[in-house]
């Protein structure tokens, strides 16, 4: 299938993106969006014909079998190529009373360390890094688009008290969460999932309200590697009409080469309760299958990334172009054809799954 989306439509490049003043908000935020972000609640799940019942102290007596959160109601892989490419790009929506900030603020990095026998301090590590770019960064992340990227905490049954493994998401949509594939726990049948926009050290900078339970999680086969290892979720609360989103743009095979994208995730051998960044990143190849791509690039990652946004920003916002999904590692015969990239799964069939998102889940 052919790739859309042709002709002369490039992001930003980092010294652009330098030259331009950060945009503060315009508006006043609406009394509704101060109060949803502002007031923390909380979701418990009663057995049928069970309620609540008050205890002492101000305290809720639960019922036997009841616990925290939700439970995914529904959980759905599409066929490849079976959900419609959008004619366009889809949109990024940032709400007035959020401030664009070009760049995000750094912060300082709290990372486990470990002592050798010798007294050398030793960082703890699992994952491709290629030191083709400056360091990741640790940073805060307030205002658009920075806010609307969160950490994914999933539980393999609900009913647990502790959630099992985490992975990065970003908003695409007003209840629209764009993610990995293999962040899903397909074959669950009582999982559950949360997603914490602008989460740092354990909570969201937007505010105590600033996260959703996951109510429904739709995807593309689960492929450790893939060019369609991703996946949209939907959100209870609508969290993009507070925080804006962003938008989706298939591959342009005239940006190969060119250092215009960034890598935004929450990987455990940086920093896990704070999201870091890497930009300036260029594609070094594509693959096709089908209506999807792998776009192969050297940025810096690890677990706790996989679902973070590949991106790029636009005069408009900010347009994510893929959401990173893992690395290949292959060995040719006495080196020739070798290749050790890490990947993003992007392509129309990213455009395709999050107007599916948008158009089911308003």
């Amino acid at each position: 299938m052919a790739e859309q989306y042709k002709g002369p439509d490039s992001p930003f490049t980092l010294e652009e993106l330098a030259l331009r003043d950060d945009l503060p908000a315009e508006e006043k935020v609406p009394d509704d969006v101060r109060a949803g972000l502002a007031n923390n609640r909380v979701t418990v799940t009663v057995p049928p014909g069970q309620q609540l019942a008050p205890g002492t102290g101000g305290t809720l007596s639960l019922p036997e079998g009841s616990f925290y959160g939700c439970a995914v109601a529904e959980t759905r892989l599409h066929e490849r190529g079976s959900l419609r490419v959008p004619d366009g790009p889809q949109r990024a929506a940032r709400p007035m009373w959020q401030p664009y900030l070009h760049h995000p603020r750094p912060a300082p990095v709290r990372r486990l360390e470990m002592r050798r026998i010798k007294g050398g301090t030793v960082t703890p590590f699992a994952g491709p890094v290629y030191g083709e770019y400056p360091p990741r960064q640790v940073f805060y992340p307030r205002g658009y688009p920075w806010v609307c990227i969160g950490r994914i905490l999933v539980w393999r049954d609900i009913s647990a008290p502790n959630w099992d493994y985490s992975g990065t998401g970003v908003l695409a949509g007003a209840r629209t969460v764009l993610t990995a594939s293999h962040v899903v726990p397909w074959g669950s049948t009582h999982w559950g999932a949360k997603f914490v926009a602008g989460y740092y050290d354990g909570a969201s900078t937007a505010g105590p309200g600033g996260w959703s339970w996951v109510t429904d999680a739709h995807g593309y086969g689960p492929q450790n590697v893939s060019a369609h290892d991703m996946a949209v979720f939907r959100l209870d609360t609508p969290l993009g009409n507070q925080l804006g989103w962003f938008g989706t743009k298939g591959w342009n095979s005239s940006w190969e080469g060119r250092n215009y994208w960034t890598l935004v995730g929450y990987p455990g051998a940086v920093s896990p309760e704070r999201p870091s960044y890497q930009a300036a990143i260029h594609v070094i190849d594509t693959d096709t299958d089908s209506d999807a791509r792998e776009l192969e690039h050297h940025a810096d990652a690890g677990p706790g990334d996989s679902g973070g946004p590949f991106f790029g920003q636009w005069a408009d916002g900010a347009y994510a172009i893929g959401t990173l999904s893992g690395y290949e590692v292959i060995n040719g015969p006495l080196g020739i054809g070798s290749e050790d990239n890490n990947i993003s799964a992007g392509g129309n069939a990213l455009g395709a799954l999050v107007k599916f998102g948008r158009d089911n889940w308003p």
